[in-house]
C-alpha cells in the first residue's frame, strides 16, 4: 500500500471520519440483483483512483431502500472479502423497520466496519423526537457494540422524518461516545451551518458539494456527495486546497458546482450511472431497479453537451 494510502487508513481509524466520502453507486446484473464484482471494482477505484477518503455502503446513491436486508448483507460481505478496508466505509442501516435496522447494525459492526449511516425510520411521518429517540436507542443498545459510531442522515426532502436539534441533543446525552456526526443531504446551506454551529464536536458532512468549501470554513468535516461517484478527483482538489489554505479554492469549488447543477438537472442516480457506463464502456452500468429508470436518449444526449460545455471529460474524473 503507498504511504499516502497508509495514512488516510491510519487517519480512518484514529478517529471521527473526515474528507471526501462517496455514496457508492450499486451495480446490478441478471434479475437486478446487486452485482458484487463491478460494485466491488467501483468502490476499490473510488478509494485508490478517484481521491475518496472513505465510500458509503448502501446510501441513497447506492440505492439502498430498494434491497433486501439479505442483499445489503452479501454485498457488504463480498465488498470486506475483496480486502477493502472496514475503516474506510460507513454502512447505510437505517430502515423502516426496527428489526431490520438491528440486523443490518448488528451484521455491519460484526465485520468490523463501525461506522454507519443511519435514516431515520421513514414511513410514519409527523413522528416525535421521543419516538425517533426510543428508535435509535433501540438500534444503539440491541446492537451493544462500544465501538460503534452512527452518523444521522437528515435528508427530509426524501425521508420527510427530519432530523432535529433537539433529536441530536437527546441522543448525545444518552450516548455521547456512541453519536460521531450527522450527513445534511438537505441542500440547505443556513440548515447546515446551524448543525455546525450547534454540535462543533460532531462530524458534519453536507451532501452536496456546491456548499463544500463555505462549510468547510465553517468547521464541517468534509462531504459525502453523490457526484464523487464521477468527480471524485476535482472535489478532493477542493478540499486539499481547503487544507493547505490556497488562494485558488474558491476557483475549484466554483468548477464543481457548475458540473454539480448539470449532473442534478435529472435524476441523479440514473445520470451518474449513464456518465459510469459511458466512462468504462459497459453498458451494464446503466441498471437501475425500479421504480427507478434510466436517462431517456435525449437526456443522455443532453447531459453530455452541458458536461462537455464545462470541459468535463467523459473518459476520465
Amino acid at each position: 500500500m503507498a504511504s499516502t494510502e497508509t495514512a488516510t487508513l491510519e487517519q480512518a481509524k484514529a478517529g471521527r471520519a473526515e474528507g471526501l466520502w462517496a455514496p457508492a453507486l450499486t451495480a446490478l446484473g441478471g434479475e437486478l440483483a446487486p452485482d458484487a464484482e463491478r460494485t466491488v471494482a467501483h468502490v476499490r477505484r473510488l478509494l485508490d483512483e478517484e481521491g475518496c477518503h472513505g465510500v458509503a455502503i448502501f446510501g441513497t446513491t447506492g440505492e439502498a431502500t430498494s434491497f433486501s436486508v439479505a442483499e445489503r448483507k452479501a454485498l457488504l460481505e463480498a465488498v470486506l472479502e475483496a480486502g477493502i478496508a472496514p475503516a474506510r466505509l460507513m454502512v447505510g442501516t437505517g430502515c423502516c423497520a426496527l428489526s431490520d435496522s438491528i440486523e443490518l447494525t448488528r451484521h455491519a459492526a460484526g465485520l468490523g466496519c463501525k461506522r454507519v449511516l443511519m435514516l431515520p425510520p421513514f414511513y410514519y411521518k409527523g413522528v416525535s423526537d421521543e419516538g425517533l429517540h426510543a428508535s435509535y436507542a433501540e438500534v444503539i443498545e440491541r446492537t451493544g457494540d462500544a465501538k460503534l459510531e452512527v452518523y444521522l442522515y437528515h435528508f427530509p426532502r426524501l425521508s420527510a422524518v427530519p432530523i432535529t436539534h433537539g433529536l441530536v441533543e437527546r441522543l448525545l446525552a444518552a450516548y455521547p461516545e456512541t453519536i460521531k456526526g450527522i450527513k445534511d443531504s438537505s441542500g440547505d446551506p443556513e440548515g447546515c451551518a446551524h448543525f455546525i454551529a450547534r454540535f462543533p464536536d460532531l462530524a458534519i458532512f453536507p451532501g452536496t458539494e456546491s456548499i463544500m468549501l463555505d462549510m468547510l470554513e465553517r468547521g464541517a468535516a468534509g462531504c459525502i456527495s453523490a457526484s464523487a461517484n464521477v468527480n471524485g478527483p476535482a472535489i478532493r482538489r477542493v478540499w486539499d486546497a481547503w487544507k493547505d489554505g490556497r488562494e485558488d479554492r474558491q476557483e475549484l469549488q466554483d468548477e464543481i458546482t457548475a458540473t454539480r447543477l448539470v449532473l442534478q438537472a435529472n435524476p441523479m442516480i440514473p445520470t451518474l450511472k449513464q456518465i459510469l457506463a459511458h466512462r468504462l464502456g459497459d453498458s451494464a452500468w446503466l441498471g437501475v431497479r425500479p421504480p427507478l429508470t434510466p436517462l431517456s436518449g435525449e437526456q443522455a444526449t443532453a447531459l453530455e453537451t452541458e458536461l462537455s460545455r464545462l470541459g468535463f471529460d467523459l473518459q476520465a474524473a
